[in-house]
């Protein structure tokens, strides 16, 4: 959602996560860095390129 009319209002939602969940993405996160072509480089957030 965007705010047009730039009011600084915020809203926090608290979502509960089931026990666990947070140390169990870290760890996915790990396994997948570390299988990660080391060829692949993030040249801007979310876009990726192969080095020459």
């Amino acid at each position: 959602m965007e705010d047009a009319a730039a009011s600084g209002t915020s809203v926090r939602v608290p979502v509960g996560l089931a026990g666990g969940w947070v140390d169990e993405h870290h760890e996915r996160l790990r396994r997948v860095r570390a299988v990660w072509p080391q060829e692949v480089v993030e040249t801007s957030p979310g876009a990726y390129e192969w080095r020459r």
